[in-house]
């Protein structure tokens, strides 16, 4: 009885330690499984980070120099290093752990070296590549079982642009919306083939609202990710997963919307903005706002941080400092029928990453890009970023009176022929320039004249410039000559840098005629490093929409404007003191996180503050890409997300 009861206890005992250990190892199988989640998702959130920085460097010159710097093998490479996905615990770490000589051994089976990327990280079809874009040349993709999960491919003009695409992660001008790639985009991809209209993707980054119509190009790549099997000593099964990255292409359209600080509802003199009416969303590097600011049919945004008066509102919906805190976050998104918040930080939305990509003061300038052969993407940086290197038509003045009187005398005016190159014609005082007084000088687009403050502006007259182009042989359309930039040749002996902010012996520019835009169709942009005054009425005559733009019906269209300097003067008269009233979106150059912009302190031509009471103006966001003009900022928006099984994108 005592061996039998013995053996019970013993067999009880010996069952116990063998349920003990197989629990231990569920456990440790089971810690695996989250470790690789983990590094999973560690890797992910790098590739965020480094393709969109990865595609700026194919843009630039010397990158075809050294293309192994921007494949997607290096990519995920860089994605494994940055994330720490081969171990659990940082080396250095580790060797801080360790007494003398006895090693630190990890107890993590999980841990060891992931081999080649070629091992984990495969294209959903086909070889040769890690990824396969999003171009409408990817048949097998296109047509394959995950077809119905993917959006509307672009079609690469190039068939370089396309093998390159493979290869690298590759933006371009050359990719565009094709005929008969519809999914996902709301207008003609034939009338609208650089930029449509996208429904804005449900993420937590509130640039738009989630499903809202954005202006957008939609590149994205897919791969799979394979862990867990070979990679590891754990016996993990194998794990595929499968990923769909996608770098949206944002033209800028909100209402407001800066790279750097900036403050809104009041002026700098504390004074409140008095008649302005907020439609959309507001994005800011580091945003805050001052006294009452209400926005109808939108949403604050910003990169780093947002602060809240106590009378800030969206639709009515009080918004207060704590919109981010725990449980506030929570309450919000348990209410609501997406991840729409009416405000958001992107350093708290996980898979998304948003950049603005404004050069600052660069802007104005005019940037070599080098070769095409020199870089992997047929689109240059500086020509993709900067407003001078985008302008059709350029102004550059070569001859100034003298080193002290900064009036031209001389300057090339360049612009696009029939045949789509550049080509330009010197123009000269007292030989093909005339004068305002001499024959043909009254209906000349440009002209020199002295305001009643000293300063010396050139004066351009907007109405003027399509009489030009035609009197001019082979000279395109102002169709395709919709955009210009004024800017001194600082190599010539005469001609003086201009300063920022302008001092009394710069030259200035004067708009004046521009009331009436209408033979530009496709806008008109002005790009100047100079200060610039609206003297006049500036593009108050609508004309037709175009076919197809998907704006409401009735909704007055007018030519879409840009206007980029480093000052602007509203008014060129010391006495001026009319009221001003302007429609559309205001941005800012400035990239400073200590020099607020404010986005309605406006200066008159005699230098003062415009009072309040006398600016009225209605901000609101884009509703079409027919809407955008000629130059614009861009931003990109990166979101990474996962092709489900069944999933109907």
């Amino acid at each position: 009885m005592v061996f039998s009861i013995a053996m019970v206890l013993v067999s009880g005992l010996a069952f116990a330690f063998q349920q003990h250990i197989r629990s231990l190892e569920n456990q440790g199988k089971s810690q695996v499984k989250i470790d690789y989640t983990q590094k999973e998702d560690a890797l992910l959130r790098a590739l965020l980070h480094i393709v969109p920085n990865k595609a700026i460097g194919a843009m630039q010159d010397g990158s075809n120099v050294t293309p192994s710097n921007f494949t997607w093998e290096t990519i995920f490479n860089e994605a494994i290093q940055l994330a720490n996905a081969e171990t659990a615990v940082d080396a250095n770490l580790i060797g801080q752990l360790g007494t003398g000589s006895n090693p630190v051994i990890s107890g993590n089976t999980g841990d060891g070296t992931l081999g080649a990327v070629s091992t984990f990280v495969a294209p959903l079809t086909g070889t040769g590549s890690l990824v396969n874009p999003g171009d409408t040349r990817e048949t097998a993709l296109l047509v394959g079982s995950d077809a119905s999960k993917l959006p509307a491919p672009l079609y690469s003009t190039s068939g370089t642009v396309y093998s390159r695409d493979r290869q690298y992660p590759i933006i371009s001008r050359s990719k565009i919306h094709a005929d008969g790639w519809t999914k996902g985009i709301q207008l003609s991809p034939t009338a609208y083939s650089q930029f449509n209209l996208y429904s804005y993707p449900n993420v937590r980054f509130g640039y738009a609202r989630p499903g809202d119509a954005f202006v957008a190009k939609r590149n994205w790549w897919t791969f799979s990710i394979r862990f867990g099997g070979a990679n590891s000593s754990a016996g993990v099964p194998t794990v595929l997963k499968k990923y769909l990255l996608s770098i949206y292409e944002v033209p800028s359209q909100l209402p407001m919307s800066s790279a750097g600080l900036m403050h809104v509802g009041k002026h700098e003199d504390g004074s409140d903005w008095s008649a302005a009416t907020l439609s959309g969303g507001i994005f800011a590097d580091r945003l805050q706002t001052e006294g009452t600011v209400s926005v109808s049919n939108g949403l604050f945004s910003a990169r780093r941080s947002l602060a809240f008066s106590g009378s800030t509102s969206v639709d009515g919906a009080a918004l207060g400092n704590d919109f981010d805190a725990l449980g506030v976050r929570e309450s919000r998104e348990a209410q609501a029928a997406s991840n729409f918040h009416q405000a958001s930080v992107a350093g708290n939305v996980g898979k998304v990453a948003f950049i603005p990509l404004n050069t600052g003061a660069s802007f104005l300038s005019l940037i070599n890009d080098g070769t095409s052969s020199g870089r992997l993407s047929n689109t240059g940086w500086h020509n993709y970023t900067n407003g001078g290197n985008q302008a059709k038509m350029r102004v550059m003045f070569r001859t100034m009176q003298s080193i002290n009187d900064q009036i031209p005398t001389e300057f090339r005016f360049y612009y696009i022929n029939t045949s789509g190159s550049r080509v330009f014609v010197t123009y000269t005082r007292g030989n093909n320039w005339p004068t305002i007084n001499e024959t043909g000088g009254a209906t000349f687009p440009f002209q020199t004249a002295v305001l009643d403050n000293g300063k010396r502006v050139f004066v351009v007259h907007l109405d003027r410039i399509p009489a030009l182009l035609a009197s001019i042989s082979g000279a395109a359309a102002p169709t395709v000559n919709n955009s210009l930039y004024i800017y001194p040749d600082t190599t010539r002996s005469t001609v003086k840098a201009p300063n920022i902010p302008s001092v009394p012996a710069d030259l200035a520019v004067s708009l004046r005629s521009g009331a009436d835009l209408s033979a530009f169709t496709n806008g008109f942009s002005l790009v100047t490093n100079l200060r610039t005054y609206v003297s006049e009425t500036l593009n108050n005559v609508p004309i037709t929409a175009p076919t197809g733009a998907g704006l409401p019906a009735g909704e007055l269209y007018y030519p879409p404007i840009s206007l980029f300097a480093p000052e602007k003067r509203f008014g060129d008269s010391v006495t001026f003191n009319h009221p001003i009233n302007f429609n559309g979106q205001v941005n800012s150059l400035k990239v400073s996180d200590t020099d607020a912009f404010r986005p309605l302190d406006l200066v008159s031509g005699g230098d003062e503050t415009v009072h309040a009471e006398k600016i009225q103006a209605n901000l609101r966001m884009l509703k079409s890409p027919a809407q955008l003009p000629p130059i614009y900022l861009m931003n990109w928006l990166v979101t990474l997300e996962e092709i489900h099984q069944g999933q109907a994108n």
